[in-house]
């Protein structure tokens, strides 16, 4: 041991100590709430303004290692019966649905019941013929060349919140004298190639997609409240009511008897998108193992072999820095969005059920307050 002798030694190094305690506490003391209590103000600062009995609002997940860090509701889910949003509230996520549907055609590829590169007329034998073969793969990339159905719908006068039969859809799409564009040379969103797809997966399993994907998506991971709701009839307990702003603190219902599946149709919960989330780091679904993850989080690509900024049904990108995977959803009054740190094992669900409530933006709100 050195002995110090000089006191202005005594001096600095006593305020060394002290210097390196303090930074060895903040080391020590990342952004836990259990640590530092007022995170979780800063949280709910973010959704004040719909905390109340009189508004729609959201419910909130926030991950972390594994674990559900944070959940809470904010904001009603039924404004005329008095129910506030929970962790239970069942929402639709809309375009959200679009990473189950492309979970189901991967876990059929490995049943080695299709090819994401078979031409899709091998299975929808009525659809037209253009002048170059359209893959599944290309459905899923939109990267087909294949109008938007709801865009489709709106032009001819309808409304898209209002009931659209499968067969008057499908005619609809295969009304189209020719594509936007050669397929697989750009990319156009495109709600009709996931439509197709749940066409594509009742064909080969002989399931429809809300039978194939409770069988093996939902039971496997314990998803007790999510549904392909394929039928506008059907009860779903504790469900959220979609809602639109009409005046200053007043909102009226937004009735939807849209009940079409593949492109959307999902109902769920922060805590059933919980157990999807967990998946993606441990897989269990199928033959088990992270191959399907990765070919999940696979980005598409172009005829020339450029990539194609959308894997299935998931968007890779970056906020500030860190990389995300990510996608949200909306209609009917709803709002939905999962953002997901990979890296940091951090993951944000918000859905909603006002449509002016936007989702993505909390997110990365509340992104901001648990990253460095």
């Amino acid at each position: 041991m050195t002995l110090i002798s000089n006191p202005m030694e005594k001096i600095f190094s006593t305020l060394f100590l002290l210097l390196l305690s303090f930074g060895c506490q903040t080391a020590l003391n990342p952004k836990d709430p259990d640590r530092n209590p007022g995170l979780l103000t800063n949280v709910d600062k973010i959704f004040e303004v719909w905390n109340n009995s009189n508004s729609p609002g959201c419910a909130l997940a926030i991950i972390k290692d594994g674990k559900i860090l944070y959940k809470r509701g904010y904001g009603m889910a039924d404004l005329e019966h008095d129910i506030p949003i929970s962790s239970n509230t069942v929402f639709y996520v809309g375009s959200v649905s679009k990473q189950f549907t492309a979970m189901c055609l991967l876990l059929l590829e490995e049943e080695g019941k299709l090819s994401l590169d078979d031409n899709i007329r091998k299975y929808l034998p009525q659809f037209p013929e253009y002048n170059k073969p359209i893959t599944i793969r290309q459905l899923i990339h939109h990267t087909s060349g294949i109008r938007d159905y709801l865009l489709l719908w709106y032009i001819s006068g309808k409304d898209y919140l209002d009931y659209m039969s499968e067969d008057e859809v499908y005619k609809l799409i295969c009304s189209q004298k020719e594509l936007d564009f050669t397929p697989g040379e750009k990319h156009a969103y495109s709600n009709s190639g996931y439509f197709l797809s749940s066409l594509i997966i009742r064909k080969v399993s002989g399931k429809s997609l809300r039978e194939y994907a409770e069988e093996n998506i939902f039971k496997p991971l314990g998803m007790k409240n999510s549904i392909f709701n394929d039928s506008n009839k059907n009860i779903i307990k504790n469900r959220a009511f979609g809602y639109t702003p009409l005046n200053e603190g007043n909102f009226g219902n937004v009735f939807m008897r849209f009940d079409l599946v593949g492109s959307g149709g999902l109902y769920t919960t922060i805590e059933d998108l919980y157990l999807w989330d967990q998946n993606f780091y441990h897989n269990k679904l199928g033959k088990g193992g992270q191959t399907l993850i990765n070919k999940m989080c696979t980005n598409g690509k172009f005829n020339d072999g450029k990539e194609v900024n959308y894997a299935f049904g998931l968007i890779n990108g970056q906020y500030k820095g860190f990389r995300t995977i990510q996608h949200g959803g909306s209609l009917g009054g709803y709002q939905a969005h999962i953002l997901r740190f990979p890296d940091q094992t951090l993951t944000i669900i918000v859905l909603s059920n006002l449509a002016t409530i936007d989702p993505g933006s909390l997110a990365n709100n509340v992104a901001d307050i648990f990253l460095d």
